[in-house]
């Protein structure tokens, strides 16, 4: 009897040492998760992180009010709200749209964009006319008024990414866009191409 209780207690603690050993090793591994935001200086992070939710939330839940409020300057063309949101309503109907309605956005990398302000690149998921789309999306974050906003978002390419390729740490995107105009659903209508449609061949 006492060779078998011996025997079990060192059982045992090996098997509370082998658990304590892989709990150790977990916590490390997630210590040293990849920080999406990591180049944006490390006191605006979380406020961006959260301008970023309110962003995507107001887009899902078509809060056009709401996501004026979250667009920058440049994006919002000067526009006043009232036809800001007369104009997302024509653009992102339920049964006709030429512009996707972002439903999520997970970061996963940061650019310095062009003519300043940061490129956020992730993984993408959007509906329209009930049709769902995913891939590697971008919007354009700038620091302006004391807070973050956003020039506007889109899909990376067209057919889409597909997100697997942002587990290369060595992506980049082959055709930055540029943020230097309105959003699309502001601009007038002579200026503003449809996403996801082909351009008519001359």
């Amino acid at each position: 009897m006492p060779i078998d209780r011996e025997f079990h207690m060192r059982r045992r603690a090996a098997v509370l040492l082998s658990a304590e050993v892989l709990l150790g090793c977990t916590v490390a591994y997630v210590g040293k998760g990849k920080e999406p935001l990591s180049k944006i200086p490390v006191k605006q992070r979380e406020p961006l992180q959260k301008r970023l939710d309110a962003y995507v939330q107001a887009y899902r839940a078509r809060k056009w009010e709401r996501l004026y409020e979250l667009v920058s300057g440049t994006g919002r063309g000067g526009v006043t709200r009232s036809k800001f949101v007369a104009r997302m309503k024509a653009e992102h109907g339920t049964g006709f749209a030429n512009m996707p309605d972002l439903l999520e956005f997970h970061p996963d990398r940061v650019y310095a964009g062009d003519g300043g302000g940061y490129d956020i690149y992730g993984c993408g998921k959007a509906r329209r006319e009930g049709l769902m789309f995913n891939g590697i999306a971008v919007t354009h974050a700038v620091f302006e008024h004391d807070d973050w906003f956003f020039t506007g978002w889109s899909f990376t390419e067209f057919p889409n990414e597909r997100c697997e390729a942002l587990s290369d740490p060595g992506w980049k995107p082959e055709n930055p866009m540029r943020w230097d105009q309105p959003m699309e659903e502001v601009q007038p209508e002579s200026q503003s191409v449809p996403v996801h449609v082909d351009s008519p061949k001359l």
